[in-house]
């Protein structure tokens, strides 16, 4: 990666093709709370020692893996304002190895005068003349590790609740394994379609490219640490799915630590974002902006801090990542399944909004349109805190636009998972299935049909009439029980599960809060789901009130605002008061019906 400054206003971009890998986490206990002052391996000269017309040469990788040297001479030393005081700009000169003069890629190529290190490229601009680029000074660049790293640790963390078996029987168990500015840095994509990719830069607030896609098996770790001017590729996803930028290593240090790029990566802080060897394709001429194609092909360690001056990290370290699939089946193509592994970053923050655009990218991608349709979707959480695995279906329909509604409710589950205040939950692994279909698989409440008289007590027969989008009507039969304590008269309500559904009146009237990571699980998963075909019984359990009775007791709350919502469904189906069948079509309207209920309490239940 290399920052390109247009004439008018600042911009990034690079170019990169990353390939598929896999990665099985190596978890080490490294303290996070410390940072030491980064001490070069490689001799350094100020910038208070550089004149104009001093040459040097820099460092970087044109093709293969191996960096080449490439003539440059000090243009000049040009003073800055902010955390970055100097910036050097350079001038390459002619070469028989490079004609065609900086490329993105190159950011944090490290450039050399006397023997001894300036620091890294990172700045050129579109349309003009390619030779001429900025270096960061090695001086402000050391202060990327002035803030401490947040690396994390999960020594003693149990990991095996935080596995899935694979989406596909027919794959190997281990197919799916566990284990962000300038802002307008360019995020290159692949394996999505181009709107997902197009979300993602309004959902990240960063600039987001496609890229090439190539599959080069898994990628395996690579304890080989890195050298000044070979190519490194930093990752926010990655496997069948991947999110990457491609720059040059500036600096080691003999504590195992490294810069890199020469300017901010997302600029997230401290980070945990994986970082790999990579392999330059080749170096490819444009006249707006040469560009480098390159793939990953080992994990060298973890970028740990993301700042202005550029990035840094630790080679060895491997922080856990959060693991991922996605099994997609079109029901109107039989016998055609198709299985996605990949990882995020594991960043709360920063995880949740990567797999919402993820999974959307990869529904649009398999399906191959965008329009009406059904899908049936599960969501499955495994992971800390969750080890007998968590799993939530329902089923969407949309006239304008099915892949987009078909994540919104997984994608908000994962966010409130990832951001909850209770407990730290990585590990931790999500797996979507979702099957489409683009017929309309609704069914409308057409009919209820109910005696409109009851004792306290009795058990009702109810009959639902259905229709089917365009088909015949069915019908349904349900009971449900009229309370004991009924007077007056009963509502029976019929409806679809997303429609007027359930709420936690507890929780929303504030007698009640979330206080638990388990809590908050059974509370959503309690939630009405929209395939869900919803009869309930209700009676006036207040009786008349008058303006004395402003002020509740305890004793006056209504038993909903006594309980949470999965408390309440517990024990209304109890009391048969309460039923819910469940389909793979999703049930819509609402339909009502009153029943007057005797006083007389010797009349017996039927």
């Amino acid at each position: 990666m290399v920052v390109v400054l247009n004439r008018n206003r600042s911009s990034f971009r690079r170019g990169v093709v990353l390939s598929v890998f896999l990665l099985f986490s190596r978890l080490f206990s490294i303290s996070a709370e410390s940072s030491d002052v980064f001490v070069p391996e490689q001799s350094v000269v100020s910038t208070n020692k550089l004149r104009a017309g001093m040459t040097g040469y820099m460092l970087t990788v044109l093709k293969g893996t191996k960096p080449v040297r490439l003539p440059i001479e000090i243009v000049s030393v040009i003073s800055q304002r902010g955390s970055i005081k100097n910036s050097v700009m350079i001038r390459m000169l002619p070469s028989e190895k490079n004609k065609i003069g900086l490329a993105q890629g190159m950011s944090g190529s490290p450039v050399y005068v006397g023997g001894k290190l300036v620091g890294a490229v990172a700045v050129g601009w579109d349309f003009s003349d390619h030779r001429i680029a900025l270096v960061t000074p090695i001086e402000d660049m050391r202060g990327v590790f002035s803030r401490p790293d947040r690396m994390i640790d999960l020594k003693g963390v149990d990991l095996k609740g935080a596995s899935f078996q694979s989406a596909d029987e027919d794959l190997p168990p281990d197919s799916l394994v566990l284990p962000p500015s300038s802002l307008a840095l360019p995020l290159m994509v692949g394996g999505l379609s181009d709107r997902a990719v197009a979300g993602l830069k309004t959902t990240l607030n960063v600039p987001v490219e496609a890229a090439p896609y190539g599959a080069s098996g898994e990628l395996p770790l690579n304890d080989v640490r890195f050298f000044p001017g070979e190519a490194a590729a930093v990752l926010l996803a990655w496997g069948d799915v991947e999110m990457a930028a491609i720059g040059t290593v500036t600096a080691t240090s003999k504590d195992g630590r490294f810069l890199a790029f020469g300017h901010p990566f997302l600029g997230w802080g401290a980070v945990n974002f994986p970082v790999a060897h990579a392999r330059v394709h080749e170096t490819v001429f444009s006249q707006a902006f040469p560009f480098k194609i390159a793939s990953p092909v080992a994990l060298a360690g973890t970028v740990t801090q993301d700042r202005p001056a550029g990035v840094g990290g630790r080679m060895g370290y491997f922080a856990p990542s959060i693991a991922a699939a996605f099994a997609f089946k079109d029901a109107d193509v039989p016998d055609e399944r198709v299985v996605k592994n990949f990882r995020v970053v594991s960043d709360a923050f920063l995880g949740a909004r990567l797999l919402n655009g993820i999974y959307q990218g990869l529904i649009d991608d398999q399906w191959g349109r965008r329009g009406q349709g059904t899908a049936t979707v599960t969501l499955r959480v495994e992971g800390r805190g969750v080890t007998q695995g968590w799993t939530r279906t329902n089923a969407f329909f949309s006239d304008v636009d099915l892949g987009r509604t078909a994540v919104m409710e997984p994608a908000l589950i994962m966010e409130m998972l990832l951001l909850q205040p209770f407990k730290e939950v990585f590990p931790i692994g999500f797996r979507l299935d979702v099957s489409v279909t683009q017929e309309p698989k609704v069914l409308l409440i057409e009919d209820v049909v109910v005696s409109s008289d009851a004792n306290p007590g009795d058990a009702l027969a109810v009959e639902v009439t259905l229709r089917p989008w365009r088909r015949s009507p069915v019908k349904k039969h349900f009971e449900v029980v009229v309370p004991k304590d009924a007077t007056g008269s009963c509502e029976l309500i019929v409806r679809g599960g997303g429609t007027n559904s359930l709420s936690q009146l507890a929780v929303d009237g504030g007698w009640k809060s979330i206080d638990s990571f388990e809590r908050m699980l059974t509370e959503i998963g309690a939630a009405d789901a929209n395939n869900e075909l919803i009869i309930e019984l209700l009676h006036d359990q207040t009786g008349e009130k008058t303006d004395k009775d402003s002020k509740k007791s305890v004793a006056e709350l209504l038993p909903e605002e006594k309980e949470f919502l999965s408390e309440t469904k517990t024990r209304r189906i109890k009391e048969g008061t309460l039923r819910i069948s469940r389909s793979d079509y999703v049930v819509e309207g609402l339909m009502k019906r009153l029943i007057n209920v005797s006083e007389d309490s010797d009349s017996g239940s039927k």
